[in-house]
């Protein structure tokens, strides 16, 4: 079986920290003859909960070691052995084999889905889940599952109504806060993201995640000082938090601050950050400064990094399309477009849909480039703007990306002499991040560099 197909078996298991249920099956929520494999199966639940996702899988192991017939745990287990195969089988067959008439509801559930699943049965994974809450309206287990789902797929509406049903059945869900800040944050509605997250830190000072969330509304809003402040709190509260790593180099790397962005990566190394992690860490940061510095040919000269290969650090490939076209290298850029086309179909056939509007939005906004510096302006506007209605401000990255592209949608505009259209949406970017606009008009509004018709 595919490796993606056995993580989305495994995510069929929703963890969280335990709450007091209601309205639900008056039995424990596990099925273990070890009270040490369950206690190491909560722990393995709080930490998820947390998005300490590695202290998470440790546990999640440990349970299984404690009881190899803990059935739920060895489903869950699946997807911390993502490089070996073997072991994803033999935990495979131990749910593929157990009698569920000896499981609670929830634990049938999870066991019937994911084998709905194997089988490739969407259908039938989705009716199992409603009919599973239709009978238990109130298990938060999978009416959050249910909303991580419904949210991956670009519902946000849906999945919107059902976090705040989870907040309301069960406040100390915190990572619903999470979710409902982001989801606002999509929807440009800073001030109630803001609210969210300040909610989720109310409740979880002592996490980390919480303070990282906020760090990236923040610097959306070119809240620099602020977001600095936020992130480190949460590195101080778990040094090897490496989100909080990755979005304070996002904003040093943005806001020119390289020598910290420096710092930061070394800190990160320190702390036993994942090299891949810190190899797009260090990407970015190169990338960000040879583009400050218009250091376009040595930008192409170093396409086929491993940064730039098969769009393994987005901004580095988006980058060396902008380096290739300001150099007039248009057959190069388009082969990188050709490049994030076959991806956006290879995503599309098991990602989730967030991941597939980024990529769409990048790749609608590299043909925008490319066609305004080749002087199609009406053609470079239409591409940015349906980029504009891909993309969103999902996170920090994604967010500052939505921004830069409404910026160069504006040159374009002007450009174009479309002027009154031009700053009324250069205003609309400045309500969000005033300090982009400001650095925007010392240059001159141009990135590009284009000629007035």
């Amino acid at each position: 079986m595919k490796r993606w197909m056995w993580l989305t078996l495994a995510a069929v298991v929703v963890v969280a920290a335990a709450v007091t249920l209601v309205a639900l099956p008056k039995q424990p929520d596990w099925t273990s003859d070890s009270p040490e494999a369950v206690a190491a199966f909560q722990a393995g639940m709080d930490a998820e909960m947390k998005v300490y996702y590695e202290d998470a899988w440790r546990n999640f192991q440990r349970a299984v070691e404690l009881d190899p017939d803990f059935v739920v745990a060895n489903l869950i287990a699946i997807k911390t052995y993502r490089d070996d195969e073997g072991k994803r089988d033999a935990l495979w067959s131990k749910v593929e084999s157990a009698d569920v008439t000896l499981l609670t509801p929830r634990e049938r559930f999870y066991v019937e889905r994911a084998k709905a699943l194997h089988e490739e049965q969407p259908e039938e994974a989705q009716r199992l889940l409603d009919d599973y809450l239709a009978k238990y309206p109130n298990d938060p287990y999978i009416l959050n599952q249910k909303a991580q789902e419904t949210w991956s797929r670009g519902d946000l509406e849906d999945a919107e109504r059902l976090y705040q049903r989870l907040v309301d059945i069960a406040p100390n869900w915190v990572i619903a806060y999470n979710q409902l800040g982001y989801i606002n944050m999509m929807k440009g509605r800073f001030a109630e993201a803001e609210e969210y997250f300040k909610s989720y830190r109310f409740i979880a000072p002592d996490q980390a995640n919480p303070h990282d969330s906020l760090g990236e509304l923040f610097i959306t809003q070119g809240r620099y000082d602020e977001a600095k402040e936020s992130l480190e709190k949460a590195i101080e509260i778990k040094p090897d938090f490496w989100a909080a790593y990755q979005h304070l180099v996002l904003m040093q790397a943005f806001s020119g601050d390289i020598d910290g962005s420096h710092e930061t990566i070394e800190l990160a190394r320190g702390a036993g950050v994942p090299e891949p992690v810190l190899t797009s860490m260090e990407c970015l940061d190169r990338y960000t400064m040879l583009r400050n510095q218009e250091a376009w040919q040595e930008i192409v000269d170093e396409g086929d990094s491993s940064c730039v290969s098969g769009f393994k650090e987005g901004y580095s490939t988006v980058t060396t399309h902008f380096a290739a076209c300001k150099l007039g290298d248009f057959e190069r850029a388009m082969e990188i477009e050709v490049e994030t086309a076959n991806l956006i179909e290879k995503v599309g056939e098991h990602g989730n849909e967030k991941d597939l509007m980024t990529l769409r939005g990048a790749f609608l906004h590299m043909q925008g480039v490319r066609l305004a510096l080749q002087g199609d302006y009406a053609g470079a506007e239409e591409k940015l703007r349906a980029a504009d209605e891909g993309l969103t401000y999902v996170e920090a990255g994604v967010g500052m990306y939505k921004l830069f592209n409404r910026m160069i949608l504006a040159e374009v505009l002007l450009a174009d002499r479309q002027d009154a259209e031009a700053h009324g949406l250069l205003s609309n970017v400045r309500s969000v991040n005033p300090v982009l606009v400001a650095e925007f008009e010392d240059s001159g509004l141009r990135n590009l560099g284009l000629d007035r018709m």
